[in-house]
């Protein structure tokens, strides 16, 4: 058993509520601890606590954006070419045209 699967438990879903939280499972194994969240109270309340967690930290790292960005991005698309909408077939019949 590598280091991964004894920090998952093996295969005892219970520990799966961290990976679960931070959304670093695989899409198999997310919807398998899905449904045993749906059977497990105290899983559920451990992915609620650890997501909400994940959020605070995220939250608490997070840096407002320099005054003069705006500026700078709003100065910089008036100045990008763009390039031209691609164009539209008519949705009328062709006897309408």
């Amino acid at each position: 058993m590598n280091l991964l699967d004894r920090l998952r438990g093996g295969g005892d879903p219970h520990g799966l509520a961290a990976p679960y939280a931070l959304d670093a499972l695989e899409p198999g194994e997310r919807a398998r601890f899905a449904r045993h969240l749906a059977r497990c109270e105290r899983c559920a309340r451990e992915a609620r606590a650890l997501a909400e967690d994940a959020v605070r930290l995220a939250w608490s790292t997070a840096a407002p954006a320099p005054a003069a960005l705006r500026d700078r991005v709003l100065a910089a698309v008036r100045t990008t070419a763009q390039e031209p909408a691609p164009a539209r077939e008519s949705r009328l019949p062709p006897r309408a045209r």
